[in-house]
């Protein structure tokens, strides 16, 4: 209670006199999403606030605490080292320089978006989840906004990092091999966002390998908070490709399929800005959606924002050592947890702490912390966009890492640009983890906001992005090997390119579920093995079909035996020598009787846990999965070897399509519902809708 009375004391006069006055009452739609009029943008952002922490108030409080590494009070031991890791980041500090270094007017609607939050908190903290731990939210900042910000640009950039890894693993199996074996260009599937024309042209040089040594382990991994593997799609079309003569705009993030959903929408109205779209609880910005001139959508970029370094020569007074204490719950009782040591640089930069001690350092070099508080200012101000110009001045000065966004606007016009800081590249990275001097890691340099992937008006009328790479081979810059396979990005081409849209299309390539992978492997399968269920399969991964449980099942069967990703199976199976064939027909046999002639929709599963992790706390049914890992409409799914199918862990967190009329249409399609998720409402079985691509029309 006294915390309470200190912050509210710490509150401008003027802001509490304000808040006081502000009405949050709201509208609700047929699935849930919040509708609201305001009088001004300090009410826009309270009501922000408000409507978060009324609807959302535990998946925040959960985000917070995971940003500062205080989980393990809650949730016990098994969240110890995540705590730990995120203690090593130490997102708070940055978090609180940023925040002193707003501008005065960001700074002051993120105090009104926070003392909405409070107030939304009193109804908010009768979350089950918050009955069930008895506890209540504490009292929210301006700085927590900041800080759950930052949590969702690191775990959303640092594959990049850990590709590195990776890597190093490969190199361990294949030696040499491996750098030409998992290269992703020269495999039929692989495309790229820009495209001739589209991005500057230069001789991008290689560098090559320089660590030769065995590679340590982390000490623990870092939290994954919206996915190991998240990806996303996103797609504009210019007016000339709509069949009624109006831009349109798709975007569908993959992210994994949890309960709570990881989006809140909200629609909110003022005389500044009339804003409807989607929201990470916590943070007051409308991350895709639009604002009735201009629509936008984002994707994860994985362009190169995260290193991990061996340092050669670092001096030992350029660390700063430091033991970080975890409260840990353990039965009845909250144990202080010490780790022995953590080391960072002058710099902020962390060493990674591995399991073996060594001479060489490990550092994260990551674009994040670099960051100055201005470079946030930006985003509050995509609302205001009226054309696709101006939408793209604003993404210029974003330096939060890094996502794909494209944009249309009303004039029938569509562009694209990546925001965030990212490192420049004029050479391929060595595969694996890279050894630098001191010199060398400092002085690393940062792209020009005009020298990011970029395209404002493409003479081909339309752009998309899978988590593809941005540049071809012939580009002046290297974006990194942190890119998912392109499968998805080939079969968007593929269906944008062969007709003019309208929603209908748009739906139906959102919700396309063919297996592409095996377009391309199924024939060089088939060379070596009989196999008639999956001859003469049109690669669809439908519910009532052996095919798919039995190509899934053999692909990671022969990916995980050969340690190789799809570009070196491809690559391993255009030149199988005999073993391999052996090996590869054994690999068939041991697919066929863990499958059992289960259909996919029985292999297949998808249960939306809690995310959490606590089976005690299940509000989700159990549904058949969609899609498999490398459809436009993905089911990314991990073995399950005690009950011997695929749990479908990843795929669209909503669909979202808009088309750019004078009265903009928005369809809607969400995995779960967006309010009162914790409580039977079986007159919107939301879950089942979006399985099934049932989209809602959001009035605007």
């Amino acid at each position: 209670m006294f915390k309470f009375l200190f912050f509210f004391f710490l509150i401008p006069l003027n802001l509490r006199a304000e808040a006081s006055q502000f009405n949050c009452q709201a509208r609700y739609d047929q699935i849930g999403v919040t509708h609201q009029k305001v009088k001004n943008l300090d009410e826009y952002y309270y009501c922000f606030g408000f409507h978060h922490a009324q609807d959302r108030a535990w998946q925040m409080d959960y985000f917070r605490r995971l940003a500062k590494g205080r989980n393990a009070e809650l949730y016990g031991y098994d969240s110890l080292k995540s705590d730990l890791m995120m203690r090593l980041l130490d997102l708070p500090h940055l978090a609180k320089r940023l925040l002193s270094e707003l501008p005065r007017q960001e700074r002051s609607w993120l105090e009104f978006y926070a003392n909405g939050v409070n107030e939304g908190f009193k109804d908010g903290k009768k979350a089950k989840e918050f009955l069930d731990l008895k506890i209540n939210p504490e009292v929210w900042t301006a700085e927590d906004s900041i800080l759950v910000l930052l949590l969702q640009s690191f775990d959303q950039t640092r594959k990049t990092f850990f590709r590195d890894y990776e890597e190093e693993k490969s190199k361990e199996l294949w030696k040499d091999k491996a750098a030409e074996l998992f290269e992703e260009e020269g495999v039929p599937w692989f495309n790229t966002i820009l495209k001739e024309g589209e991005y500057p042209k230069g001789h991008v040089k290689n560098k090559t390998t320089s660590n030769s040594k065995p590679l340590p382990h982390l000490w623990a991994n870092f939290p994954e908070v919206f996915g190991k593997e998240s990806g996303s799609n996103n797609w504009v079309i210019h007016k000339s490709k709509s069949k009624e003569g109006f831009a349109m705009l798709a975007n569908d993030p993959h992210l994994d399929l949890k309960t709570p959903l990881f989006w809140y929408w909200l629609h909110l109205e003022s005389p500044e800005a009339n804003v409807l779209g989607a929201s990470l609880p916590g943070v007051p910005l409308i991350v895709s959606g639009t604002n009735g001139r201009v629509a936008w959508g984002l994707t994860n970029a994985y362009i190169n924002t995260a290193d991990a370094v061996f340092i050669k020569d670092f001096p030992k007074d350029h660390l700063v050592s430091f033991r970080p204490k975890v409260d840990v719950k353990i039965g009845f009782f909250h144990l202080p947890f010490f780790f022995k040591k953590f080391e960072k640089t002058k710099e902020g930069y962390p060493v990674l702490p591995l399991e073996l001690e060594k001479n060489e350092k490990i550092i994260l070099r990551w674009t994040g912390f670099q960051l100055k508080g201005p470079q946030l200012s930006s985003m509050f101000q995509l609302k205001k966009a009226q054309t696709v110009e101006e939408m793209d001045q604003y993404l210029q000065k974003v330096g939060v890492p890094a996502w794909n966004f494209v944009f249309a606007d009303k004039k029938g016009d569509i562009g694209y640009r990546v925001v965030g800081e990212i490192f420049r590249e004029d050479h391929k990275d060595e595969f694996g983890i890279s050894y630098e001097s001191l010199v060398e890691f400092k002085g690393k340099k940062l792209l020009h906001p005009l020298e990011r992937p970029h395209v404002l008006k493409p003479k081909r009328g339309y752009v998309y992005t899978a988590n593809n790479r941005h540049w071809p081979s012939d580009s002046r810059y290297f974006g990194g090997r942190g890119y998912t396979q392109s499968f998805r990005g080939y079969r968007i081409d593929e269906l944008l390119d062969r007709e003019e849209h309208d929603v209908g299309t748009f739906k139906n390539i959102q919700c396309d579920r063919q297996a592409v992978d095996a377009r391309f492997f199924i024939p060089l399968l088939l060379n070596h093995v009989v196999s008639p269920e999956l001859k003469g399969w049109n690669f669809s991964t439908h519910d009532q079909s052996v095919a798919p449980s039995l190509y899934r099942r053999w692909m990671d069967l022969l990916l995980e035996g050969w340690q190789v990703n799809e570009n070196g199976l491809y690559r391993l199976l255009k030149n199988l020598d005999e073993a391999k064939k052996k090996e590869m027909a054994s690999f068939y046999n041991v697919a066929k009787e863990q499958v059992q002639n289960k259909t996919w929709g029985n292999f297949h599963r998808l249960s939306f846990d809690h995310l959490s992790r606590n089976k005690n706390w299940k509000f989700s049914p159990e549904i058949p999965g969609i899609g498999d890992n490398h459809s436009v409409d993905p089911g990314s799914s991990k073995w399950n070897p005690e009950k011997q199918i695929y749990e479908q862990f990843s795929g669209a967190s909503m669909r979202m399509i808009v088309v750019l009329k004078e009265t903009p249409e928005v369809h809607l399609a969400l995995p779960g519902y967006n309010r009162k998720y914790t409580e039977s409402q079986t007159s919107i079985p939301a879950w089942e809708e979006w399985r099934n691509c049932q989209y809602s029309k959001i009035n605007w």
